[in-house]
């Protein structure tokens, strides 16, 4: 039978096998039916609808359409992007002029050439503007920096850093504002101290400065008056660049007999500078819903933590019931959980070094130092890197070294050799076990009993 004779199969709902309870046609579907349509459609491929803008499609519809979906674009998440790359704002002035995301990162100097004027246009549409992130050269960072010497009511992230590897004198301007940001990132780049954060910025939920430079140094007494007032704060990460203050100055931090700070919703805190520096922050400040601490200190000879001490003691969310000291090629690593990952919530402490006898030194005084916090650990685990080794522990140490740094540990059940020796290395890692099993603890190699 040829084609043209095939009778046409009847309508779905037509056919006797299926039952149709009712029929709608689509221009009935009230304006929050289609907003729910329009988000589940959406949610099918979130990357695809903003930045391919894909409700475009959905606005070509009809009319009624596109007039809902002009209006509803803040419940739908509709923004323009400016990436690398990306069309300029003067050829998409057709579109409706939605909020602005400008994310330009891992450029090139010959890229950054290119999209400049992109970038800029969209910094000077203040009003639009909703998220910002830029990684670019300090040269031409520094140009966008000054064009952001005003107000954005809308921006809600900020993320500002520097590809330069030395020090830049580059800072944000101390007129920029932005009532709505809940999350500020600098790399690089300067955050001026004529600044209060407690005004500009009420509702961060997340501030990291890190890689700050020497010249916009703040001491640790204006940063805990700068967060008196961010009462929503989640996450703090501080980072100087070099270590400053220098030994000779460290007796200027000392802390007075201030009442504390409490920041009632500070959860993630990260710090890396001089243990100094981070005595006198954490002297002045309490965050008893504090789950996860990353402390990265530069090597010094000596190491004073009390305050420190004083201020996880308390936190319930800091209880350790395992720990790890992981040696690598140019630190020494201190990780506790309290059960689970040691990569999830926790305390860790880095201290950058290269030689082996002196990590070693540096994690028996700050083990020493958290004595009252590691003595509920019941899982231990030394893991040293291979390549940073001796060819015998036994001949190349005094065994005194180690005994040291498991002194804290007094409640050791377990104690394991990591996975970074190898099995032509457990003789000796064998002889070392044995060797501090004196405390008669059960001794676990590799995961072997």
């Amino acid at each position: 039978m040829s084609a043209q004779f095939l009778t046409p199969l009847a309508p779905t709902f037509e056919r006797p096998q299926y039952s149709v309870a009712y029929r709608i046609h689509i221009h009935t579907l009230n304006y929050d039916v289609l907003l729910n349509i329009f988000h589940h459609y959406r949610l099918e491929d979130v990357d695809y609808w903003s930045l391919r803008l894909a409700w475009c499609k959905l606005a070509h519809v009809c009319r009624r359409w596109r007039y809902l979906i002009y209006d509803s674009f803040v419940p739908l998440n509709m923004y323009l992007l400016l990436t690398n790359g990306s069309p300029t704002l003067d050829s998409l002035a057709h579109l409706p002029p939605l909020p602005l995301v400008i994310d330009y990162r891992n450029m090139t100097t010959t890229q950054v050439r290119q999209d400049e004027l992109g970038v800029l246009g969209g910094l000077r549409r203040r009003g639009r503007v909703r998220r910002i992130f830029l990684q670019i050269p300090p040269p031409h960072l520094g140009i966008c920096l000054a064009t952001m010497d005003d107000l954005y009511p809308i921006l809600e992230d900020l993320s500002l850093s520097s590809t330069a590897e030395g020090e830049t004198s580059l800072v944000l301007p101390s007129t920029f504002s932005a009532p709505n940001l809940r999350y500020l990132a600098l790399q690089g780049v300067g955050f001026p101290t004529e600044m209060p954060l407690f005004t500009h910025f009420t509702t961060l939920v997340t501030l990291v400065l890190t890689h700050i430079p020497s010249t916009y140094y703040f001491h640790p007494a204006h940063l805990v008056t700068q967060l008196r007032g961010l009462l929503h704060l989640e996450e703090l990460s501080i980072g100087f660049a070099v270590p400053i203050p220098i030994p000779s100055t460290e007796a200027r931090l000392l802390p007075a007999p201030l009442p504390r700070v409490t920041l009632p919703t500070l959860k993630r805190l990260m710090f890396r500078g001089v243990a100094a520096y981070l005595e006198n922050l954490v002297a002045q400040i309490s965050a008893p819903r504090l789950e996860r601490l990353i402390v990265t200190l530069f090597f010094e000879l000596a190491f004073t933590l009390v305050a420190l001490t004083q201020f996880i003691h308390p936190i319930g969310g800091l209880r350790c019931l395992g720990a790890k000291v992981l040696f690598k090629m140019d630190r020494v690593s201190i990780f506790t959980n309290n059960g689970g990952s040691l990569s999830s919530d926790g305390l860790t402490i880095n201290i950058n070094c290269e030689r082996l006898d002196w990590q070693i030194d540096a994690a028996t005084q700050c083990c020493g130092a958290l004595e009252q916090f590691l003595s509920a650990v019941e899982e231990l685990t030394l893991d040293p890197d291979e390549d940073i080794m001796p060819f015998h522990w036994d001949d190349s140490f005094d065994s005194t070294l180690w005994h040291r740094l498991l002194l804290p540990f007094s409640s050791v059940k377990n104690l394991r050799i990591g996975s970074s020796v190898t099995t032509s290395r457990l003789s000796d890692a064998d002889r070392l076990v044995r060797d501090l099993s004196k405390s008669k603890r059960e001794l676990v190699l590799n995961g072997q009993p």
